[in-house]
């Protein structure tokens, strides 16, 4: 399957070590630059503790969850402090390494600059849905994502040199995917495919029986210190409940309670940005047209089994979802440019490979500033505002806003209910799945001269000059 690379100066050394660390620095900014100063948010502040919690032998948090993931974050933590710091880091590491993945999968199979490229695409381009980057923030998607990648090379890499270990380096990665996330349980068929593509049938039986028997004994042993079974009990009705009730979600303005068929496509589009994902998608079908070949359906049938898994069997979508399918587009899409880069005439194909990967880099510049401009927005400035207005301690009341943006900045401080008055500030965002109570709503109304109203980025913060309590009838300031 090596096609010749590309001609003239890019055989040369220096250029390729050049643009080695070129993308070296690239990929360290876009990986690292800021990385602690973004807020702590939605899931991340929970999988932070329970990972930390985790390794201090406590295992009743985030249950719902496989722990493998959680491990790592709370590992991380011992070795380098508490918070959500070293988790960033490390899955900053994460996505160093799965470029090298993809950068050593396709230099074997087609050529330097194929490798190269898809290297680049997966480290520069934008992926979001939460914070800058989906992977700039300890969540489990991203940990999944890379041991599963790197389980499918190693199987592929088995097949191709017959080199023993790689094979039960492969379900030990894969086991390390699923207890990091469950949703790539569905990729199990695809490492059948590898002997199959190849007519190694011995080799998809007895490797079959060899690998699944190593998986399963690391699944195992991973899960064992959170007791397997009570932990896979709770983790799959948990999931069925969510299925059964739906999850909130806020797709086009729109909140939905179970996701519609298109929202993850939604998703992928917001997140990734339309100039970067026709490039991919010109990429894709470039490799699905033009000398196909087994690397193409291998690569592609762990896509299309993710795809169809989260847009048919699950019944909820998050922003987070579509970065599960991203790294296979990526290989895809850059083994579509490697071919188009080896069709007659070759100077002319190889500019137009090279400008399509340059327009994908061009299209992520946003994301660039995004990052270099990386700050603490929102709920993450409110309490050194209310202490430079000489607001003191008390209850703060938040509307429009999911309760894990503000938990791990204030605490017992933060509540959303009406009862819970007095109030020494009211907090205000744009989530729609959380809408104000008609007593807040009416009182910002009726008594908006009694606050001062300063925004913090996405937030409002309304702060009275007194306390809001409840009287007879709603809300009150009392002076």
């Amino acid at each position: 399957m090596q096609t010749r690379d590309l001609q003239g100066p890019f055989q040369r050394a220096w250029v390729r070590g050049t643009a080695l660390v070129l993308l070296a620095i690239a990929t360290a900014y876009q990986c690292f630059w800021r990385i602690s100063a973004e807020n702590v948010g939605g899931d991340e502040a929970t999988y932070v503790k329970a990972g930390l919690a985790y390794v201090h032998g406590a295992f009743d948090q985030n249950r719902e969850h496989p722990p493998t993931a959680k491990y790592l974050f709370g590992l991380a933590q011992l070795v380098f402090g508490e918070g959500a710091t070293a988790p960033r880091v490390l899955v900053g590491v994460l996505v160093v390494l799965g470029a090298g993945v993809l950068f050593l999968w396709l230099r074997t199979e087609i050529g330097f600059w194929a490798g190269y490229g898809a290297a680049a695409l997966w480290t520069l381009t934008p992926r979001g849905g939460a914070g800058a980057r989906i992977d700039r923030v300890a969540l489990l998607d991203p940990v999944m994502v890379f041991f599963a990648l790197a389980a499918l090379f190693a199987v592929w890499m088995w097949v191709r040199t017959d080199r023993s270990w790689w094979l039960p380096l492969s379900a030990v990665l894969m086991a390390a995917s699923v207890t990091s996330k469950a949703s790539t349980l569905v990729l199990l068929p695809a490492f059948l495919l590898a002997p199959v593509l190849f007519g190694r049938w011995r080799a998809l039986v007895v490797g079959g029986a060899v690998w699944l028997a190593v998986f399963v004994v690391t699944v195992v042993a991973l899960y064992a210190p959170m007791g397997i079974r009570s932990a896979v009990t709770y983790m799959l009705e948990f999931q069925e409940g969510q299925n059964r009730n739906g999850h909130l979600a806020q797709i086009d303005g729109r909140t939905y309670q179970f996701a519609p068929w298109w929202a993850n496509a939604w998703y992928l589009e917001h997140g990734v940005g339309a100039p970067v994902l026709v490039v991919l998608g010109i990429g894709v079908l470039l490799a699905v047209v033009l000398r196909p070949g087994r690397l193409v359906v291998f690569v592609a049938v762990p896509l299309v089994l993710l795809a169809v898994f989260y847009t048919v069997a699950a019944k909820i979508a998050l922003p987070t979802y579509y970065s599960a399918w991203m790294p296979f587009i990526v290989l895809l899409a850059a083994i579509g440019f490697a071919r188009l880069a080896a069709l007659p005439p070759r100077r002319l194909t190889a500019a137009a490979a090279s400008l399509l990967v340059v327009a994908a880099v061009v299209g992520s510049a946003p994301l660039a500033k995004t990052v270099w401009e990386t700050r603490s927005t929102g709920v993450a400035r409110l309490l050194p505002l209310l202490r430079h207005e000489g607001v003191g301690s008390g209850r703060i009341f938040f509307g429009a806003i999911t309760p894990s943006d503000y938990d791990q900045y204030v605490g017992s401080r933060g509540v959303r209910d009406v009862v819970d008055a007095p109030f020494v500030a009211i907090v205000v965002g744009t989530d729609r799945r959380f809408p104000l109570p008609p007593e807040v709503q009416s009182l910002l109304e009726t008594q908006r001269s009694s606050f001062e109203r300063v925004r913090l980025d996405r937030v409002v913060v309304w702060i009275p000059d007194g306390e809001v309590v409840r009287d007879g009838t709603g809300l009150a300031i009392r002076k």
